[in-house]
């Protein structure tokens, strides 16, 4: 198979720190050009050259690399930062969301300094996330077995958000961080 994805150059990622850092129409305007050769069409290549291999993996899996790849314009509606513009880009690899709500997603995201990957189960609706925690619970040997299995991988835990109260009181202790949990991710970065 042959791969079109080239990577994304230093100057590229410097363009897209410079246009945060300015946070301002008129810069991101005179460079928009710039950053999409530099960075939006590489992220977008490296969907594409994925998608077969992706699509190996779970032939549901929507690959559409415009909605697969985030826009270096952020929408600030209802999020406390105002930054317009970002210095990080992110790619996910996902079911359809409207017709599988519940269902995890792979991504990839870099920073100018480092980058990330892995496994999320991110919901919409933080009730949804109700089935991941009944999976947990109906085979809990199956579940630490593929959390060792992501550790002896390298890859970490992580959650956003916790329940405040405990909603599995009878659960065995090793299990509470991730029934406690409102989102979660297993990511190596």
């Amino acid at each position: 198979m042959e791969y079109n994805y080239s990577g994304i150059k230093r100057e590229s990622i410097e363009l897209l720190c410079l246009n945060r850092f300015n946070d301002s129409k008129p810069f991101y305007e005179e460079h928009k050009e710039e950053l999409k050769q530099g960075i939006t069409v590489p992220m977008r290549q490296m969907v594409l050259d994925l998608s077969e291999l992706l699509y190996d993996i779970d032939p549901k899996m929507y690959l559409d690399p415009v909605r697969a790849v985030s826009r270096i314009h952020r929408d600030t509606r209802g999020n406390r930062s105002k930054i317009k513009y970002r210095e990080n880009m992110w790619t996910f690899f996902r079911r359809y969301k409207k017709d599988y709500p519940q269902a995890p997603f792979y991504y990839f995201e870099f920073y100018p300094n480092s980058y990330g990957y892995g496994l999320v189960f991110w919901l919409w609706r933080q009730s949804n996330f109700k089935i991941v925690h009944e999976m947990i619970m109906e085979d809990p040997k199956r579940f630490m077995n593929a959390v060792k299995a992501c550790s002896d991988a390298g890859f970490s835990f992580s959650c956003r958000d916790f329940y405040k109260t405990d909603r599995y009181p009878d659960a065995p202790k090793e299990l509470k961080p991730f029934l406690s949990a409102k989102n979660m991710a297993f990511s190596y970065s």
